[in-house]
């Protein structure tokens, strides 16, 4: 009987193992719903609660991502929004500068300027769906909106015709002759308004803008502008002063003359690029200045004599001393140069020839008042007394015979001569108007004239000075003791002014 109880024992036992295992199988799926309740609970608190603080964050402000006009305003308020896009800046004055860098400054309240910008910043703001802000995590919202200006245009326009903008005319530029060469006058950009309907356009134009600070320049078209600037001169002006600058200086011993600048362009006809071709007859008006300026052949002269004083000796046609320009030649040789278009710093004006002297005085002696000098040989033909200064000392003198006075064809004319030569053994053989011929050599002949007048010995005289010129007077040359023509022959030298006067 114990082997049956136990088998039945075991058999019972069994059977409760298997129930409690299904109890625990429904336990555990009762467990699972609670779990997945709580978490949905807790989820659908969670939501509910970002949602309100969202709401709440985002009640007064723009959504996420979004911009207006380009700016991000994302997160603000309507305030800083405005601020952010510049919707809230208050209208500055109008500045205008002028061409001429002068402000001029008109209150915006003085022509009633108005901006719609934070009244269409609102208008965005009040379109916000605030309760759907998490829109705003779905992606970028822009947003725009068109600024306008409203002001009175007439008003506006009033005040700016009330504006000192200038009274400074507009003007080209220009080339001028100065005496210091081709100078270039700048344009001048005047400040004078000339076309007031261009400036409202301008001005409204760039206030429908927004913008408040204005500049004019020439291209705003309120203004007269150069039409010739300075720079179209500046080839020209360097060529042409490269003709202006050529320069002849003409050497006259004691001073220069210089053809150069405005006189010399009055020689040239010149075109506009400083081609030229030189008008003879205007440079023949330039050295006929010269000539009259600095010849002395043929003029009176100031001379202190040693017994009369300060006289006047006049001229003659026998007395060749002096200056005197040979015209045409010179005219020729100052076309040459200025054909060859280079400047010449020191050039001699040709003077007269008569083969093989030139009609020129001593240039040391040469001044701006006298040719003369202080070294010269003097002769009073009254006195019949001749004078030898040196340096202005005298060193030699002696009496003489000069031309005999009965006849015009022998009376030794007065005037400034010159020691052109010297000879020895001199035969003079002439004859004169009068007739009358000579034939007869002297010892020391100091020739004073191109027409036959010398300072020589006469050895047949016996006697010298006084009146004896007067009725056995030479045939127009000075007489001469022998010792007076050696010394005139061997101390004074060639080109020494002779004075002879009455």
């Amino acid at each position: 009987m114990s082997t049956g109880t136990a088998q039945f024992g075991k058999s019972t036992a069994a059977v409760k193992s298997s129930s409690k295992k299904k109890s625990r199988k429904k336990a555990k799926k009762n467990n699972v719903g609670l779990i997945c309740g709580v978490v949905l609970g807790v989820m659908v608190a969670s939501l509910g609660i970002a949602y309100i603080s969202g709401r709440a964050y985002y009640g007064g402000k723009f959504l996420n991502d979004t911009f207006i006009n380009g700016t991000d305003v994302s997160g603000m308020t309507y305030e800083e929004a405005c601020k952010a896009v510049g919707a809230d800046k208050k209208d500055p004055d109008l500045v205008i500068t002028g061409i001429d860098g002068k402000k001029f400054e008109i209150p915006a309240k003085d022509f009633g300027y108005t901006r719609n910008a934070a009244d269409e910043v609102k208008k965005l703001y009040e379109q916000v769906n605030h309760g759907a802000w998490f829109s705003g995590y779905a992606g970028k919202t822009d947003l725009s909106y068109t600024e306008q200006a409203t002001y009175d245009a007439a008003k506006l326009e009033k005040l700016l015709d009330e504006q000192e903008w200038g009274d400074t005319e507009t003007a080209d530029a220009y080339m001028e002759l100065t005496d210091e060469g081709y100078v270039i006058n700048k344009e001048i950009q005047g400040n004078k308004i000339t076309d007031m309907q261009q400036l409202y356009y301008v001005v409204e134009s760039d206030l429908s803008g927004g913008e408040f600070e204005i500049t004019l320049d020439e291209n705003s078209g309120c203004y007269a502008v150069p039409e010739i600037k300075s720079g179209v001169f500046e080839e020209q002006c360097a060529a042409l002063n490269n003709v202006f600058n050529i320069s002849i200086t003409y050497d006259f011993n004691y001073t220069t003359e210089t053809l150069t600048g405005k006189r010399l362009l009055e020689i040239l006809d010149m075109d506009d690029m400083g081609n030229y071709s030189v008008d003879e007859d205007k440079a023949m008006e330039y050295v006929e200045y010269l000539a009259d300026k600095y010849d002395t052949y043929n003029k009176p002269r100031k001379f202190h004599a040693t017994l009369q004083g300060d006289i006047t000796v006049e001229p003659s046609s026998d007395a060749k001393y002096g200056w005197w320009i040979y015209q045409q030649a010179t005219c020729d040789e100052l076309v040459d140069m200025l054909e060859d278009g280079v400047s010449v710093e020191s050039v001699e004006p040709v003077y007269v020839e008569d083969y093989p002297f030139v009609y020129k005085g001593l240039p040391s002696a040469r001044t701006a008042n006298d040719d003369i000098g202080k070294t010269y040989v003097e002769i009073d033909l009254t006195d019949q007394h001749l004078w030898y200064y040196k340096n202005g000392k005298l060193d030699y003198e002696c009496y003489i015979v000069s031309g005999q006075t009965t006849s015009a064809a022998r009376t030794t004319l007065e005037g400034v001569y010159k020691l052109w030569s010297k000879e020895t053994n001199k035969r003079m053989k002439d004859s004169n108007a009068d007739g009358e011929e000579w034939d007869t050599t002297c010892n020391y002949w100091n020739n004073v004239s191109l027409c036959g007048i010398g300072l020589h010995d006469s050895t047949w005289r016996g006697a010298f000075g006084g009146t004896i010129y007067q009725w056995n007077g030479s045939h127009g040359c000075i007489n001469m003791p022998y010792e007076g023509a050696q010394y005139i022959y061997e101390n004074v030298e060639l080109e020494t002014p002779v004075v002879m006067y009455y």
